[in-house]
């Protein structure tokens, strides 16, 4: 059986010898260590990123030259959270892909250490480390998040809220340990202590839904928790909901402006056959690991016809890490489990059914990568196994992980696609080389402004510093007024076609310039092909940037 960390009167617990200091400081190091290795490949080839994730990046820069704005470019109900904390990693470190990618996994690391640190209150360090691995070798699903922002730091947030939300149990059950004291001016500070640490947790959870909708998902769990730990204490109660009101203002206030917009957020009974058909098809075994899509170009991800062997673990993976969550749902009849086990361990298992019902429900829902939307899954499983892990006993326990943990790190290897050869990282894609040498080419030629689809646009446009500008093809997704009244006025711009991001069709795209304006001159850089377009009737070029 793991060993319990059982903490004494002051806090203290029995395991201050230098041995158990070293094995504590050990395990959150190889925590920390693998949690940046495993993603090596995109980190090396961080310039390979989004056009979403570079929209965040774009707005950062603009937000060090002082130009505020609380939504995500282009967004009415996204926060520029996430484009904050990168302006943060690029005053330091530049507006590179690299600070991008940085500032969105330094917060996926923070987040799994915040839920290594919960866990480590309850059992010893090398259990503990055991229980956060499937954060550490995550599937698609959380690096969608963990590498490409918007949205990892209302996860990050959330995550914290829970650790702060178990300080409150870890404190109050404390406070009940001191006995025939307690009355006594330490019993009452332990009070208090647990009345701050639900405060705490209140107004972090607030926060994440202000800065991101996607926590609400967890509002069951997290609110749900916190009022059980509270237990019938008013004033414990009274400093959850308060500071969790104070934390969400922000977003009632954004969502209650002129600017804010719904979105496709909402729940809907419309979708749920299609989305039941993703969701076996496809999203859930690719969330669990035992259906994996490699990326054999940036957007064009297919399964990977794994062999016998490994379906044989992926599956094997699946079924015992649904069986260990399980536990957890039961774990509330379970009395020989430790309180705290048990009352987070069923919380967090309880975070699957609700992931699964928000997601039948959702209009997001779109196709295969809307796996990201069942992150929650992962994001709490360390938490949902702790029953089941406390039964078994650490090494049962990690031989019943290791399937599951094998399935997710292939799936999440795998699915690198071009940045990864074999078990061995891609130093350098040649798709980089290619961008570099199209802005050669367009900064030769006199252009500024040009166009793309959407995947390829505002991607270019930040590997370019704006030295060139890219709008999407398709006007209704601009994320950047500016940038279209500036392309619009341009008497010469450049059409890109991507073959590995671009939707669109490149010859009926080249006949409709050719109809629409004066001249047009095709050539190749690498994989991109390119239009030099000479407008009918050009206007004055506005300068970019101010």
């Amino acid at each position: 059986m793991p060993t319990l960390v059982r903490r004494g009167p002051a806090g203290r617990t029995p395991e201050g010898s230098a041995r158990e200091r070293f094995r504590a400081v050990a395990a959150t190091a190889t925590l920390l260590l693998f949690s940046y290795l495993f993603r090596l490949p995109p980190l090396l080839n961080a310039r390979s990123t989004n056009s979403d994730a570079a929209v965040v990046g774009l707005q950062a820069m603009h937000l060090l030259r002082g130009e505020l704005s609380p939504f995500l470019w282009g967004s009415g109900y996204q926060t520029s959270a996430d484009a904050f904390v990168a302006a943060g990693f690029f005053a330091i470190a530049g507006p590179t892909p690299l600070a991008l990618m940085l500032s969105a996994l330094t917060l996926h690391v923070a987040a799994t250490w915040l839920v290594f640190a919960t866990i480590r209150r309850r059992f010893d360090p090398w259990t503990s480390l055991v229980l956060v691995l499937p954060l550490v070798f995550a599937p698609s699903s959380i690096h969608s998040y963990a590498l490409y922002p918007p949205r990892q730091l209302a996860i990050t947030l959330a995550t914290a809220a829970l650790w702060a939300l178990d300080g409150a149990e870890a404190t109050g059950a404390r406070a009940e340990t001191t006995g025939a004291r307690a009355e006594t001016t330490g019993a009452r500070a332990e009070t208090t202590g647990a009345r701050v640490w639900l405060g705490v947790g209140g107004a972090l959870y607030g926060l994440a839904i202000s800065a991101d909708p996607y926590p609400i998902v967890l509002a069951p769990i997290v609110l749900g928790f916190g009022l059980v730990v509270a237990g019938g204490d008013a004033g414990r109660r009274a400093a959850l909901l308060g500071a969790f009101l104070g934390g969400v203002a922000p977003f009632v206030l954004l969502h209650a402006s002129a600017d804010a917009k719904s979105g496709v957020f909402g729940l809907s009974t419309a979708v749920v056959g299609h989305n039941w058909d993703l969701l076996v098809r496809e999203c859930l075994p690719w969330a669990l690991s035992y259906k994996v899509y490699s990326a054999r170009e940036v957007m064009d991800y297919r399964p990977w016809d794994a062999p016998v062997l490994v379906q044989a673990v992926q599956i094997a993976g699946a079924v015992v890490v649904a069986g260990l969550v399980g536990v957890g749902l039961g774990a509330g009849s379970i009395e020989r489990l430790p309180r705290p086990v048990r009352r987070l361990g069923f919380a967090s298992a309880a975070s699957w059914p609700v992931t699964l019902v928000a997601f039948l429900g959702s209009v997001m829902v779109m196709d295969h990568f809307s796996m990201r939307y069942l992150a929650a899954l992962t994001l709490m499983l360390p938490f949902a196994v702790m029953p089941a892990a406390w039964l078994l006993g650490t090494r049962r326990f990690a031989v019943a992980m290791t399937p599951h943990l094998v399935a997710s790190a292939l799936c999440g290897w795998v699915g690198y696609g071009p940045l990864v050869r074999g078990p061995l990282p891609v130093l350098e894609t040649p798709e980089l080389r290619d961008d570099d040498a199209l802005l050669d080419v367009l900064r030769a030629r006199g252009i500024r402004y040009a166009q793309a689809d959407y995947w390829a646009s505002y991607r270019l446009t930040f590997l370019f510093g704006e030295r060139v500008v890219v709008v999407p093809t398709n006007a209704a997704e601009d994320r950047y007024a500016p940038y279209r009244r500036a392309f619009d006025d341009a008497p010469v711009f450049a059409y890109v076609f991507d073959r590995r991001r671009s939707r669109e069709d490149v010859t009926a795209k080249a006949a409709e310039l050719s109809r629409t304006n004066a001249s047009v001159i095709e050539t190749q850089v690498g994989g991109h092909t390119v239009f030099v377009v000479t407008r009918t009737k050009p206007g004055a070029v506005e300068p970019w940037p101010p």
